[in-house]
């Protein structure tokens, strides 16, 4: 069985799982979760008691089934709050083709090319912490604060804009068996090098691997589980430590620290070997062999 909240992503997701003869339930809330050393239960508002061995919790940040386990989430919310838009622009001041990150004493703005004629996506870091949905006043305002911070373009037309607060958080290693946690479930990194989906996907291919396994050996079952988890928190360590770093480094506002920072970040881009360490704390060693 697949409970699945209603948006588009996860509808995907239960097409795929019906295809594949998967029972999936829409908007069905799962109200508690009562594990012992056979398996779990899990009650529902629409539904009996179901008794399974495992549940996996891939219920997203805000997971329900993470909080019934009662496993802490433990971590902290960045200050500030960021803008993103994807606009169709003329004559921009910086090289379309490019990714430009500039960094200020008014905040960091990122603009990166999509690939799509005329379309750039701005992000903006605001700084000062501002009330939930409150934003720069649409495509006119986010383009002013650009053009403040070194990036002036024509604006003709804005397709989608968001706001939104990151934080950094890991689920506590705290002895449950039987609740496996994956994606934003489990940990939750800043968005700065794009890896939380990547990471999300190695929870699931990995897990994908070791349940089969363990659930055909009856003995060793904890043991496979205990190396999954070891391994997948090992990961999302990895990948806390590096957008962690990089999201400090790229919002600093002091003058002192920008100049240090920027001074490194040039003298790194000189060299091969300093150009992949740079790429690598963004976005993430690259894999080793098979």
């Amino acid at each position: 069985m697949l409970t699945v909240p209603q948006c588009a992503t996860e509808g995907l997701l239960a097409a795929e799982a019906e295809r594949a003869g998967v029972r999936v339930h829409r908007s069905t809330a799962v109200r508690s979760v009562d594990e012992d050393a056979e398996g779990v239960t899990v009650r529902s508002d629409a539904l009996g008691p179901l008794r399974t061995r495992w549940v996996v919790a891939a219920d997203g940040a805000s997971s329900t089934l993470r909080a019934l386990a009662g496993t802490p989430f433990r971590g902290r919310m960045y200050a500030g709050t960021w803008q993103l838009a994807d606009l169709r622009v003329e004559d921009p001041s910086l090289d379309p083709a490019r990714v430009h990150m500039v960094g200020g004493p008014r905040g960091l703005l990122v603009v990166l090319p999509m690939h799509l004629d005329g379309w750039a996506r701005v992000v903006l870091h605001l700084p000062h912490d501002r009330p939930a949905g409150d934003s720069l006043g649409g495509p006119e305002g986010i383009a002013a604060e650009a053009a403040a911070r070194g990036w002036t373009a024509a604006v003709r037309e804005c397709r989608w804009t968001s706001t939104f607060r990151t934080q950094r958080r890991l689920a506590a290693h705290d002895g449950r068996r039987r609740v496996l946690l994956i994606g934003d479930a489990a940990h939750v990194c800043s968005p700065i090098g794009g890896q939380g989906l990547n990471l999300g996907l190695r929870d699931a291919v990995s897990l994908a691997s070791a349940l089969p396994a363990a659930t055909a050996c009856g003995g060793p079952a904890d043991a496979r589980l205990a190396a999954w988890r070891r391994a997948r928190r090992a990961d999302a360590l990895g990948v806390l430590a590096r957008t962690d770093l990089a999201t400090r480094a790229w919002t600093l506002r002091s003058a002192p620290a920008r100049a240090v920072r920027d001074t490194v970040v040039r003298g790194a881009l000189t060299t091969a070997a300093g150009r992949r360490l740079i790429a690598e704390a963004v976005a993430g060693p690259r894999p080793g062999p098979a």
